[in-house]
């Protein structure tokens, strides 16, 4: 443990050292670098121009394990690092208090200036971040507020219908005072239609700031009044007879006539109406609709089913544990919410899900009978692999309720992950010594979840294991990296604060090192490539990945 400790350590003081702003002074990161060559990572932009990104969006994790190095070490400067980086941010600002931030709006730090990708038009993009607000209320309690609500305002176009919008516009007046004073419309229509889609994966991050404010900041109680309302409207979203779903609370309005060419470049926009009506209505009836869908295409992708049941619904448990009594109605809709998706989607025998609407029934094998938002014609719904994300999400679930139905789920799933043979009849009594055949840091959380909710020794030494088989296959070159041919470090990949969890765990203080919540930001849009055209990507699919020939 101390030889991992000090690697970490080591790897802090290089990115500390290097990678901060070189350029102007400011206590700015890099979002990673070519191990290769030393170079910070660079995203070319359509006139030829490579940026390099520093994206606080994808800087979460890291401050995470700055923060949990400082309170392992008593080395303040880590930390300190983080809270400076966050601080620059603060005093930056908007005018209505957003930081600049998300998928499609970063910093060069080359020229400091606010830069995205073409096509997105630098806008505000928060999915699936969870951001490390703690910390942000340690730097700056009134500002991190303010952050809050900026948030709420930028991506809610009409309270009334709590119309949400993805990509949220810098420098809406914000009003302060009063602000969750609106009134709150408890008989909207299920399924409303609106223009904005209101994509979990948007409205879940609005839920976890706004309880986390209305924990944390005492006359903001309110905001988590709205932190549960705003959940209420997914939950209450779920098909009547499953209790499974949804994906987003309303339905594409329809603007106008969809063109009658499969192959129109826009046919499968959302402006047409409901894109799973109109893919798959003929076929499935009233159930199919977008807030339905319970499958995906890309087994990558960072929506479909996982996205309400793992990364949605470990944020939401997270944030039930941390609220105590005041959040056993989150805590209940979460765990309901996944009991009811592994009772229908999830296959044991292979680790799989099923494809399904909401109705809960298996589309395994059912071919397209037309193109759409959701594939080609002649394409089949297929099962996909379960991701760790899940595994995570259920074990969570599991240590916070105790109910037996879902220990059965984490047996079938450690099994699949290769993390030995658990005991279904008594997670207290595991048997034979359990063994770990992979490096994943996903892993290693939930492992070290189900350690500390048993007290049993033997799951912390299946967690050591899997530390040590990440430094053997992870730390390559002073970095982090999935292995030894792949280029690019991303700083706010989880590995180091996987291992700095499984230290304090060990040491008997895991509440030392900040929680995990999410495996951080990225950044889409288009790019140059070397023959002067371009390529639509995400970096975390296609730069990071690159491998040596």
């Amino acid at each position: 443990m101390n030889a991992m400790l000090e690697y970490i350590r080591q790897y802090a003081d290089t990115i500390l050292d290097r990678y901060r702003d070189p350029y102007h002074g400011t206590p700015l990161f890099f979002d990673g670098m070519n191990t290769l060559t030393g170079d910070p990572v660079k995203w070319r932009n359509m006139e030829g121009t490579d940026w390099e990104p520093s994206n606080i969006a994808s800087q979460q994790n890291l401050f995470r394990t700055l923060a949990g190095l400082s309170a392992l070490t008593g080395e303040s400067r880590y930390k300190d690092a983080a809270k400076a980086a966050i601080k620059w941010h603060f005093d930056h600002a908007d005018s209505s208090g957003l930081l600049t931030w998300g998928g499609h709006c970063f910093l060069d730090l080359k020229t400091l200036d606010t830069v995205g990708p073409e096509g997105k038009n630098k806008v505000h993009e928060i999915k699936h971040h969870y951001p490390f607000y703690e910390l942000m209320f340690e730097v700056d309690p009134q500002a991190t507020a303010r952050l809050i609500k900026a948030e709420w305002n930028c991506h809610i176009d009409n309270w009334e219908t709590l119309e949400l919008t993805r990509h949220g516009s810098y420098g809406r007046p914000l009003q302060e005072k009063g602000f969750w004073d609106k009134p709150m419309h408890r008989d909207l229509e299920i399924l409303r239609e609106a223009k904005g889609l209101s994509f979990v994966n948007i409205g879940n991050d609005l839920i976890y700031s706004a309880g986390l404010l209305g924990q944390t900041v005492p006359g903001e109680e309110r905001a988590l009044e709205w932190a549960e309302f705003m959940a209420w409207q997914y939950v209450r979203t779920r098909y009547p007879a499953t209790g499974l779903g949804c994906y987003q609370f309303n339905r594409p309005v329809k603007r106008e006539e969809a063109p009658t060419d499969e192959n129109h470049p826009q046919f499968t926009y959302s402006f047409y109406g409901d894109r799973a009506e109109r893919q798959f209505g003929p076929e499935y009836g009233e159930v199919a609709k977008e807030a339905w869908v319970l499958f995906k295409m890309d087994p990558d992708a960072m929506n479909g089913p996982e996205g309400i049941y793992g990364d949605s619904t470990l944020a939401q448990l997270t944030l039930a544990r941390q609220l105590g009594d005041k959040g056993e109605t989150l805590k209940k809709w979460a765990v309901d919410g996944l009991e009811a998706w592994l009772h229908y989607a999830y296959v044991p025998e292979t680790n799989e899900i099923k494809p399904m609407f909401a109705d809960g029934k298996d589309l395994t094998g059912q071919v397209f009978q037309r193109r759409g938002f959701y594939g080609r014609k002649g394409w089949t719904f297929e099962r996909k692999p379960i991701n760790t994300i899940v595994f995570l999400s259920t074990v969570t679930a599991w240590a916070m309720t105790g109910r037996e139905s879902l220990w059965q789920h984490v047996v079938a799933m450690a099994k699949n992950f290769g993390l030995g043979e658990w005991n279904p009849a008594d997670p207290k009594a595991p048997g034979d010594r359990l063994t770990a055949s992979k490096a994943d840091a996903i892993l290693l959380f939930a492992v070290l979840e189900v350690a500390r909710a048993t007290g049993v020794s033997a799951y912390l030494e299946l967690a050591k294991s899997i530390g040590e088989r990440i430094m053997e296959q992870h730390a390559h070159r002073g970095m982090f990296l999935p292995s030894d041919k792949h280029i690019y470090c991303r700083f706010d990949d989880t590995d180091a604060l996987a291992l700095l969890t499984l230290i304090a765990t060990e040491r008997g203080c895991p509440e030392l090192v900040p929680g995990f919540r999410s495996q951080g930001g990225y950044i889409h849009g288009d790019i140059q490539i070397e023959d002067g055209s371009k390529k639509n990507i995400m970096d975390i699919k296609d730069i990071y990945p690159l491998t040596m020939a």
